[in-house]
């Protein structure tokens, strides 16, 4: 299978495009205390104006020099507003997203929402998802990184994970898990992790809606660790065999739109809605009004398996949806000696931690020479250097990850290989 890096993202990007990225990151950087200097369009030799040709044209050069120029320069967003309470180190505004956020805790919060992903593509999603707007992007962007640190506290969720919640007798978590009512494996056509979600097993008598979410949030995160770029996207099946009413409860259904649309933004490739029995179509009405457009767009319908076999091959099928793929979901009861930290020497936790942040420090430097640069072929060439250190700082997860997280599931069967 040949896997293409799709458009909109850090190595495929467009010079439009990577201004607008430019401008976010500008933004962000300058909110989080560092000094940027605001920089003019990008220009390469060959559009430097000639001033004697400007004396030349008339009306119709007039409007093809305007037209140029319009393409050359990209201003700065109109819709930012200064926060007193930020002492500006450069003469660029604080975009008014970010009012109200706390600084410190809006910087922690970016770098742990990361996982082995790049983190240009990681806010890139919110740029696609915006359709290329910085202004909503922020906005998008502000509010999803609050959810994180203040909200939701999903990252903390990842790190303790199933270990935490059993230790912490948060029974309805662990029970979800075993009753295997969303579970991920294989693969679709595409490479693309399947999320196989059961409503049968569902009751919402079983946990609390807190449980419930704590259950998504790290079903989520551990589908986010099995992806490998540029694969970053799941397929999402959700199989309606068996289903009744009595398994309905569409406040998770709410939940899990909201994530997906608001904070897990481009992560989900296709939703096919499988098997469903003739009551759902009354519960259809209702929920495909709670979808974003581009979300309901990547909704398939599905009878049997010859239609699944349209998006996955059917050795990657369970043979519950008539696949080949013998494998069955037991879930194993989370325990210290098999779900605890993967590296427990303190010297190489500090070691590891050390190094992401050097790696950190060298990143958002060279992003600042990125964004400061005035001529394309400079910018292309720090573009590069940057990737470079992105590319330095996934490997470096792929060990920080098991100084700073539990064990799951999903590591002790070797679906989760960091």
């Amino acid at each position: 299978m040949t896997v293409t890096t799709p458009p909109g993202r850090i190595s495929t990007l467009t010079d439009d495009q990577e201004h607008v990225l430019k401008q976010v990151w500008m933004y962000l950087l300058h909110f989080t205390g560092y000094t940027v200097n605001q920089t003019g369009p990008l220009v390469t030799h060959e559009h430097v104006p000639n001033p004697a040709a400007k004396k030349k044209g008339g009306l119709f050069g007039k409007l093809k020099r305007k037209k140029e120029e319009d393409q050359l320069t990209r201003v700065l967003s109109h819709n930012s507003s200064i926060d007193p309470a930020v002492r500006h180190t450069t003469d660029i505004k604080v975009h008014h997203a970010l009012k109200g956020l706390d600084a410190k805790s809006t910087e922690i919060a970016l770098w742990d929402s990361l996982r082995q992903d790049n983190i240009d593509n990681f806010i890139l999603r919110f740029v696609r998802a915006r359709k290329w707007d910085i202004d909503n992007t922020l906005l998008m962007l502000a509010h999803s990184i609050e959810w994180r640190y203040k909200e939701s506290k999903v990252d903390e969720i990842l790190r303790n994970g199933e270990l935490h919640a059993f230790l912490e007798k948060k029974e309805g978590v662990i029970k979800q898990f075993k009753s295997g009512k969303c579970i991920i494996h294989g693969k679709d056509k595409k490479g693309r992790p399947i999320v196989i979600v059961r409503p049968r097993y569902h009751f919402s008598s079983e946990q609390t809606f807190e449980e419930i979410e704590i259950f998504t949030l790290l079903l989520i995160e551990y589908a986010r660790l099995m992806l490998d770029e540029p694969i970053d996207q799941c397929t999402l099946i959700f199989d309606l065999h068996g289903f009744t009413m009595a398994n309905m409860d569409y406040d998770p259904v709410k939940y899990m739109i909201k994530a997906f649309e608001a904070h897990y933004p481009e992560s989900l490739g296709i939703l096919l809605i499988h098997r469903a029995p003739w009551i759902f179509n009354g519960i259809w009405q209702i929920v495909k009004n709670w979808l974003d457009p581009v979300v309901a767009s990547k909704i398939n319908f599905t009878k049997n398996v010859k239609d699944l076999e349209k998006w996955i091959d059917p050795s990657q099928l369970i043979e519950e949806l008539g696949g080949t793929d013998t494998w069955e979901y037991n879930y194993l009861q989370p325990t210290p000696e098999h779900n605890g930290l993967a590296e427990k020497d303190e010297q190489k936790q500090k070691a590891v931690t050390e190094e992401r942040e050097r790696l950190k420090k060298e990143f958002i430097k060279k992003t600042i020479e990125w964004i400061e640069s005035t001529d394309l072929p400079t910018s292309k060439k720090l573009l590069q250097e940057k990737m470079a250190l992105s590319d330095k700082l996934s490997e470096n997860y792929r060990i920080f990850d098991g100084c700073i997280r539990n064990r799951g599931f999903y590591d002790r069967v070797g679906d989760i290989k960091l």
